[in-house]
């Protein structure tokens, strides 16, 4: 059964009322979670910068819905050189050094330039774009795009973030991205990542089964896992704020399907507006797992859906 905007909105009401809290989410802290072997806890709910990187959305705009998010409790914010100007977008808030305190402070390099230097490089831009002295971690993003020897190779992609980990401009090694798998299991053996982001979603499970492959490695190490594409990506691609989640119209019971893996600690959304922090917050605070019945019919919607999405974000193996 999909649920409209105004079933949502009814059946988060309810949601909050039955859990004993109180509709209001202006101010407060979100559930949290240990991320895995960094012993950080953060909130269950970060916010994707993704759609904040786009021309449609200006810098007021972004700074008002970041600092909105962190006022409901929001801990854990991720960002990407990739995302358009949206770590210059964060510089404004991140002027507040008590707001930058709070935060859990995520970004990325990108295939552009993959060796140790190229990769100290891109952190180094991206301190300089966001105003911070730090970042807490960082992804080798989208993983599936990098040649696996460079990644792991001497003077490679790793070696590069161990060197920036060394230099205190980073504290924790990432891996990050929604295709080939099994890229990510043999990352997550060298014992060298500290978390993981992967695109976990009822649809897209029956695909790349990132649950499957990925999450029993991350186990092993105790590598944090973080759920990405939790409402499956912006409509064909457009992070412009405005989009929304092809999997939007399954909101709450989304949000909860991927709260209720193994080892996730935060399930990140990329928000265009205000309003859409507020009501994935009202989902997060009333956070209960889905029943057997529930996932159940969540699960056979998503194996109809997986066949009309296919290859989506592109190959699950090479």
């Amino acid at each position: 059964m999909k649920l409209g905007r105004r079933e949502f909105l009814v059946g988060a009401a309810g949601l909050l009322a039955s859990a004993g809290h109180t509709a209001d989410t202006r101010t407060g802290e979100l559930p949290k979670r240990t991320l895995g072997r960094t012993k950080v806890p953060v909130s269950i709910l970060g916010v994707g910068m993704a759609p904040l990187g786009s021309g449609h959305t200006s810098y007021a705009e972004a700074e008002t819905l970041v600092r909105a998010a962190l006022d409901m409790g929001v801990t854990y914010v991720d960002v990407s050189p990739d995302y358009g100007d949206a770590e210059d977008k964060l510089k404004p808030v991140f002027r507040d050094k008590a707001l930058r305190d709070r935060v859990f402070l995520v970004t990325k390099v990108n295939p552009s330039a993959p060796d140790a230097t190229g990769v100290q490089r891109q952190i180094e831009n991206s301190l300089t774009r966001m105003g911070v002295d730090h970042i807490d971690a960082v992804h080798v993003h989208n993983l599936g795009d990098f040649d696996m020897a460079t990644v792991l190779g001497p003077g490679g992609t790793l070696a590069g973030l161990k060197e920036a980990r060394r230099r205190g401009l980073i504290k924790y090694l990432g891996t990050s991205g929604h295709m080939r798998p099994p890229r990510f299991a043999q990352a997550l053996e060298t014992g060298d990542i500290d978390l993981t982001m992967n695109a976990l979603n009822f649809a897209d499970r029956h695909t790349y089964d990132f649950e499957g492959l990925v999450l029993p490695v991350a186990k092993k190490h105790g590598t944090a896992v973080v759920a990405m594409k939790v409402l499956g990506g912006a409509r064909d691609w457009r992070y412009d704020g405005h989009t929304p989640g092809t999997l939007a119209d399954y909101h709450a019971r989304a949000i909860r399907y991927s709260l209720g893996l193994p080892g996730v600690c935060v399930a990140v959304i990329g928000f265009g507006t205000v309003d859409e922090v507020r009501q994935a917050v009202a989902v997060a605070r009333a956070y209960h797992p889905l029943s057997a019945a529930e996932r159940a019919e969540l699960l056979a919607e998503g194996k109809r859906l997986a066949q009309s999405r296919g290859l989506y974000y592109g190959p699950t193996e090479g």
